[in-house]
C-alpha cells in the first residue's frame, strides 16, 4: 500500500487481519500519511448497504471505482480457505471496474500446502492453468511474471468490456 501511495491520490489497504492493518494505520499516523485509508474488511463477508433500504451506508463496491486493484496473498484465502470458486472471485474483481494485478500462489506454494492440508475436498479448480484461463475470460493480459520463489506468478490484466 505504501508504495502504490507513491503514483497515487488515494489507497484503500484493505485487509481481514486486524493486527496487520492496526500497525499499519500506526505506522501511518505517525509520519501524517493521508493518502492511505487502512480498513479491515473481510471480504468472505463483506458488509452490504447499510441504513435505511441499505442506501445510508453503500456496500464496499458501490462506493466508487478503482483505477487498480492490487490483490497479494489473495486468491489462495478466498479460494481454498472461503471455498470461494475462483471464478466467483474474479467475476467480483472484474465487477470492480480496474485493472488488476494479482497474485497466485501454485499448489506447491508453502502457504497454499498448508492451506490445503486440512481440506477433505482436493480443490482441485485450484490451478495455474484453470487460474489463468478464467482471468483471460474476464480480463486482458497484460503481463504475467513468475517472483523468484518460482510458486507464485503475478498477473497484469485489464478488464473485458
Amino acid at each position: 500500500s505504501e508504495i502504490a501511495a507513491e503514483h497515487a491520490d488515494l489507497v484503500l489497504a484493505i485487509d481481514g487481519d486486524e493486527l496487520s492493518v492496526e500497525h499499519l494505520y500506526r505506522r501511518l499516523n505517525d509520519r501524517g500519511e493521508s493518502r492511505i485509508l487502512p480498513l479491515v474488511i473481510d471480504l468472505r463477508q463483506a458488509t452490504p448497504g447499510l441504513g435505511w433500504r441499505g442506501k445510508e451506508r453503500a456496500a464496499l463496491e458501490d462506493r466508487g471505482r478503482p483505477d487498480l486493484v492490487l490483490c497479494l496473498a489473495l486468491i489462495h484465502h478466498l479460494s481454498i480457505t472461503a471455498s470461494i470458486p475462483m471464478a466467483e472471485v474474479l467475476d467480483w474483481l472484474h465487477g470492480l471496474g480496474g485493472e488488476l494485478v494479482i497474485e497466485f500462489p501454485h499448489r506447491d506454494d508453502p502457504m497454499v500446502e498448508r492451506l490445503l492440508r486440512p481440506k477433505v475436498e482436493p480443490h482441485a479448480e485450484y490451478r495455474r492453468q484453470v487460474f489463468e484461463e478464467l482471468l483471460e475470460q474476464r480480463f486482458e493480459l497484460r503481463s504475467r511474471q513468475t517472483l523468484p520463489s518460482g510458486t507464485r506468478t503475478l498477473y497484469h490484466a485489464a478488464p473485458r468490456a
